[in-house]
């Protein structure tokens, strides 16, 4: 019996960056919700803007914030990264070095920009985050939960996540995070132990979950899962990895409530 739904957004329940939920997306959070079912939103995007994202049923769901950095489930954090200052500060210096980037430092609910350019702070001004411009990003008055990097040629056709991962030891992963972004993850900073602290809060078994996915930082949530699903359109390898593919989060779930399966 499943308890426990949680989706990435981006590429998987929505399409795009700043694409709102799928048309009826929110009855269906609340029939699930009716059947004692908790929906989760599992993504590399902030609290805040997740809230905003999800209005119609914002206090109805769980959130697996910032790839898995911070976890929150009716207003009470059940887990939170802090990156040590000795391990953040290199990074950011290095990922600030580099041409054509932006880097994105995240506290539990601000993200910090330095803007190279005034077009990223647009650009972070239209996905609705709560931010701040701060002279040093390595000094943001609270701590770091979350290190990403934006590249305006984007991330994907050029292979920067194996040029990045190539510039930092294996304890720190890289993964893409949308066609523009690369999150840096640390060893108890990603979605599968955000996934965890959450079923361990609701006292729900790892065969009660069922996640969906479509990147590479959603390879821990599948394994923190009992049924994992990957859409179509996921990224080569991910599909492999799953129990099920799906053309859309929706219309699998729509289908498992039909059926009587959850």
């Amino acid at each position: 019996m499943i308890k426990l739904i949680a989706s990435d957004l981006d590429g998987t329940l929505v399409s795009g960056n700043m694409a709102a939920l799928p048309e009826g997306f929110p009855k269906i959070v609340k029939e699930l919700k009716e059947r004692g079912i908790i929906f989760a939103a599992a993504s590399g995007r902030q609290y805040h803007n997740l809230r905003q994202l999800f209005e119609p049923v914002k206090d109805d769901i769980a959130y697996i914030c910032e790839n898995g950095a911070l976890t929150i489930y009716q207003g009470e954090i059940l887990h939170k990264v802090e990156i040590p200052l000795e391990t953040a500060v290199p990074i950011i210096r290095r990922l600030e070095e580099e041409p054509g980037t932006e880097v994105l430092v995240s506290g539990a609910f601000h993200s910090y920009i330095r803007p190279k350019e005034p077009l990223f702070e647009k650009y972070i001004k239209g996905m609705k985050n709560q931010y701040k411009i701060v002279p040093d990003l390595t000094d943001i008055g609270e701590p770091i939960i979350k290190l990403a990097l934006f590249e305006k040629e984007g991330t994907e056709d050029r292979d920067r996540q194996t040029y990045w991962q190539s510039q930092f030891p294996p304890t720190v992963k890289v993964v893409t995070s949308g066609s523009l972004w690369l999150d840096f993850l640390f060893p108890d900073a990603h979605k599968g132990v955000g996934m965890r602290a959450l079923s361990e809060h609701l006292g729900i078994r790892r065969e009660e979950i069922l996640s969906f996915g479509d990147n590479y930082n959603d390879i821990e949530m599948f394994k923190a899962s009992g049924i994992s699903v990957a859409v179509e359109n996921a990224r080569p390898g991910i599909r492999e990895l799953c129990s099920h593919t799906t053309p859309s989060v929706m219309e699998f779930i729509e289908n498992m409530l039909i059926s009587g399966t959850i």
